[in-house]
């Protein structure tokens, strides 16, 4: 199943006449508590191993991916971002994006809420074809980093203490993610926004054999805030929503934090008010 180790995913695909192509890197950001700026924060320079899975048969073909992680906070940058159409003349394009801990469903493809799981925040629209990267560690609107960390031992059955802390039961269901890629445009303008980031770059094949690493969770960590504003986009009827799932691993050399890294949205918050509570001295 294992076939190769690259350093970014090159997603591609058609959807009602419109070709969409971006890379998915990911790499170590830092803690919000520490780290204001927001950045610096979601900055890095070396992006993690990504271990990709085929399996191939006379009738079928299928592929997915594992991300080697360190425990901490996550950063996703999305790269190269290219979407064209009969239409590119007319319209000016972005790529919708969010991620859920748990598999997201929808109603109809121009839902960009889930309508099975509660969200920590909205749907980024990322303009198209400006040939600039852009980081994220939270969701549009979101109040907590996402955070990856070492699971739990398997069948270790986690004490009161840490359900209320956020730790679940590894299952094989423990540190997926899912991306949530969507389609939108709005009447073309003169000056394209850019943002923060440099011009593209390729993705390279590192290695023939996995590294050693360990289960891996994924979760909330510290309250931090990411500018966003209003979107101007609108979705594009007629195209589809993409969900990708990725797991996450642990590296074996990754040092072990003591960082929040909670399941659920109601965990987080008990997280950060035991951090904001204090004991007045005697």
């Amino acid at each position: 199943m294992f076939s190769k180790t690259i350093s970014s995913i090159p997603i591609s695909y058609n959807t009602h006449s419109h070709n969409i192509n971006f890379d998915l890197i990911f790499g170590e950001g830092k803690d919000g508590a520490d780290c204001k700026n927001e950045t610096d924060r979601k900055n890095f320079s070396t992006s993690y191993d990504i271990e990709v899975y085929e399996n191939k048969t006379d009738e079928d073909y299928m592929k997915g991916y594992r991300v080697v992680a360190k425990e901490g906070p996550l950063v996703i940058r999305l790269d190269n971002i290219t979407i064209n159409s009969n239409n590119t003349s007319n319209y000016d394009y972005a790529i919708g994006f969010a991620l859920d801990n748990n598999e997201p469903h929808y109603s109809n493809n121009w839902e960009t809420i889930p309508n099975n799981i509660e969200r920590d925040g909205t749907l980024w629209t990322i303009p198209a074809n400006t040939n600039t990267y852009y980081n994220f560690d939270q969701n549009p609107k979101g109040k907590y980093q996402w955070v990856s960390k070492r699971a739990l031992e398997l069948n270790y059955e986690p004490s009161q203490e840490e359900n209320v802390l956020g730790m679940e039961k590894t299952t094989e269901k423990t540190g997926l993610i899912y991306l949530t890629f969507m389609v939108f445009h709005k009447n073309k303008v003169i000056t394209q926004l850019v943002c923060e980031g440099i011009t593209r770059g390729g993705g390279a094949t590192r290695g023939g054999t996995p590294q050693n690493s360990s289960a891996a969770r994924f979760g909330y960590g510290n309250e931090t805030e990411s500018a966003s504003s209003k979107s101007n986009f609108k979705f594009v009827n007629g195209t589809e929503k993409y969900v990708l799932p990725i797991r996450l691993r642990i590296a074996e050399n990754s040092s072990t934090t003591n960082i929040n890294c909670a399941q659920t949205l109601e965990c987080a918050s008990i997280n950060s008010l035991r951090k904001q509570t204090m004991t007045i001295p005697f």
